[in-house]
């Protein structure tokens, strides 16, 4: 494994740690409701990886059940949104890498939600989910 990339990042107070092994499967915007209401953001940059190639190497995240089989990870010591989880893949928060200059995103998700005012990357595809 150590031919493969590895992308680290954690929360603000250095609680909780995670790291991701490959490829990501994805990078790019959520512009979707829930994610802007768990972000506090008008839009959630992420990195998307396979669950199985993301573990978390120091303290626990706390997990908000938002929905059916999707959950919300997040620092319960200092607050910071961590993850998006379900559907055999996890979203972690660009914003939250250690190296964010790797992971540049290349599409949208959800673009027909997005708040009007807000654009970025405007030559990227815009994909419903």
């Amino acid at each position: 494994m150590s031919n493969q990339q590895k992308t680290t990042g954690g929360c603000m107070c250095g609680e909780v740690r995670y790291e991701a092994i490959g490829e990501p499967l994805h990078i790019g915007y959520y512009h979707c409701h829930s994610c802007r209401h768990h972000t506090g953001a008008p839009a959630a940059a992420v990195v998307v990886f396979e669950t199985d190639k993301v573990c978390f190497t120091q303290g626990d995240r706390s997990i908000y059940n938002s929905s059916p089989g999707i959950g919300r990870g997040f620092c319960g010591q200092c607050g910071t949104t961590l993850t998006w989880e379900g559907r055999g893949s996890i979203s972690l928060q660009i914003g939250t890498l250690d190296d964010p200059n790797n992971h540049v995103p290349t599409l949208h998700w959800y673009y027909e939600e997005r708040i009007p005012w807000f654009e970025v990357a405007s030559d990227l595809p815009r994909l419903k989910d």
